[in-house]
């Protein structure tokens, strides 16, 4: 298959998307915001929290966002999740693929990791190495509704046209953790159980 195919194919499942998003939006349940003031993480101190300047939110769209910074033993982990109540053509989650570039940062390294979850399951989030002027972060992300943890952007797009067919929802987050790079800690498990602990902390946190 030729990369013109590739994106003819990518076009069209993104028109059916949006035709899909616009037909179910009048019809969508009613969804409780969740209350991301209020988010704790097992194990780790929450430090502070930021905003967005106005130009960002306009933007990003979200209904609702924190940007809140965490010690998780002796690290510092910024986490910002962004939750749309509705998405629809024109307002939908923004992928951290073209986000971060935006503001100057480049992608070094993009990969996948398995993370076992408290519960004994596994959860596949995107885990990335972005570099600026001479600055590295590790950024992992994934999108979350329903308790459940999709790490594709494309997959999360298909499942997001689903659910609103057959659930008339189109609610879900984005979660986006990130960490000065390399880890100024002798645990390299440390993220993982800190990724693991804020999915469950999410879970109970955004709509079932």
């Amino acid at each position: 298959m030729t990369s013109g195919q590739r994106f003819f194919i990518a076009a069209c499942a993104l028109a059916v998307a949006a035709g899909a998003l616009r037909i179910q939006a009048a019809a969508e349940a009613a969804i409780p915001n969740p209350r991301l003031d209020t988010l704790s993480v097992a194990g780790a101190k929450a430090v502070g929290d930021e905003r967005l300047d106005t130009e960002t939110e306009r933007v990003l769209q979200a209904d609702q966002y924190l940007l809140r910074r965490f010690e998780s033993g002796g690290l510092p982990v910024d986490v910002f999740v962004a939750f749309y109540g509705s998405q629809r053509s024109g307002h939908t989650i923004h992928s951290p693929l073209n986000c971060l570039p935006g503001t100057g940062w480049a992608w070094a390294q993009r990969d996948r990791e398995d993370i076992t979850t408290n519960g004994g399951a596994t959860m596949t989030v995107n885990r990335n190495i972005a570099t600026r002027n001479g600055d590295s972060l590790l950024v992992y992300y994934w999108y979350q509704s329903r308790g459940r943890v999709t790490a594709s952007d494309y997959r999360n797009k298909f499942l997001l046209v689903r659910d609103a067919a057959l659930l008339h929802r189109s609610d879900g987050a984005l979660v986006r953790v990130t960490s000065p790079w390399p880890l100024a800690s002798t645990d390299s498990d440390e993220p993982l159980a800190f990724l693991s602990n804020l999915r469950t902390a999410l879970t109970a946190q955004l709509p079932e």
